[in-house]
């Protein structure tokens, strides 16, 4: 069985703008927690029982969260990478703490727990194998931004890297399962054109020297790169957890329309509407009389009074 799962959690999420200027991605809140707690949770119910997290210079509020939440079921370990070189140079700092086959998973990639089993299972079930790679359904553009794959029956004959001309109908997404085998490869890989050393790479250099390499495919799964992905994954998880959690004291004639979650601690002014499809993290005030369907409003977001919202993200000022 596979117990340990490595994160990459060290980017700071450029491409989010203001919504990472006070903290890292991997601590942008989903439906009340973290994606790193919700990415945590859906590896946890798949049998992993033991994380290492690698943060990178800005780990501060990572540490608080676990410090103040903790993490009962599981034991983290801290990894760091203080300069973003690449998820090699990330995997090499995990090294020294894994003891054994291990899941590989950037902290901004989300899919089912079922499919973290099947591609647990399709590793397991071939001992000679080095890895299994996770392959979404894509399109050529998908791939170009992904890494792309040449299937040759039940196993991958190559890998590449955001290629300029896409071979197959399949993205690999960085969800991996790895044999420690496959750290041998790490040290040898070259700086990409891109300024990076990838773990592609690393998976392509294994496959020429004789490894092979299996897959699960997936038909879905979720990605945080851009401000309207953070809308789409709090929709997901509100409706599909059925979220209608409401933890601030309202005023009685603030109408709630589920699904919709209110974190402790926020302030919502008198005759407001609020949902569907909407997260107020702690903090956030919602002036008199608003309306908001389909939004998330972070920590010290501020809406106006009056204000008819849909579709939105509300960040600090």
């Amino acid at each position: 069985m596979i117990h340990q799962a490595v994160i990459l959690a060290a980017g700071r999420g450029a491409r989010l703008g203001p919504l990472t200027h006070d903290r890292p991605k991997s601590m942008l809140p989903i439906a009340g927690k973290p994606i790193l707690a919700r990415l945590m949770d859906g590896l946890a119910a798949a049998g992993i029982r033991e994380f290492i997290i690698v943060v990178g210079a800005d780990n501060r509020s990572i540490t608080e969260y676990f410090g103040q939440n903790g993490y009962a079921s599981a034991q983290i370990t801290i990894a760091h990478q203080d300069r973003p070189t690449g998820t090699v140079d990330a995997l090499l700092q995990a090294a020294p703490h894994i003891t054994g086959p291990f899941l590989l998973s950037s902290v901004d990639n989300l899919t089912s727990p079922e499919h973290v089993r099947n591609l647990i299972a399709r590793f397991l079930a071939h001992p000679d194998h080095v890895a299994a790679l996770s392959l979404l359904p894509a399109t050529p553009d998908q791939i170009r931004v992904s890494s792309d794959v040449l299937i040759d029956g039940d196993r991958i004959a190559g890998i590449e890297e955001k290629p300029s001309v896409p071979r197959s109908l399949y993205a690999a997404i960085m969800l991996y399962a790895f044999s420690q085998r496959l750290l041998d490869y790490l040290p040898a890989v070259k700086v990409s054109p891109r300024g990076e050393r990838e773990i592609a790479s690393a998976i392509q250099a294994s496959i020429e020297d004789g490894r092979r390499v299996g897959y699960a495919i997936t038909d879905w799964r979720l990605h945080l790169t851009r401000d309207s992905d953070l809308l789409a994954i709090n929709r997901h998880f509100l409706q599909h957890d059925r979220e209608h959690r409401i933890l601030s004291d309202l005023p009685g004639t603030v109408e709630i329309v589920p699904p919709v979650r209110i974190d402790p601690g926020v302030v919502v002014g008198p005759g407001s509407i609020v949902g569907p499809n909407t997260y107020l993290e702690t903090g956030s005030i919602i002036g008199d009389g608003s309306r908001l369907r389909d939004c998330v409003v972070l920590r010290n977001g501020q809406v106006s009074p009056g204000a008819e919202l849909s579709d939105r993200i509300i960040a600090s000022p």
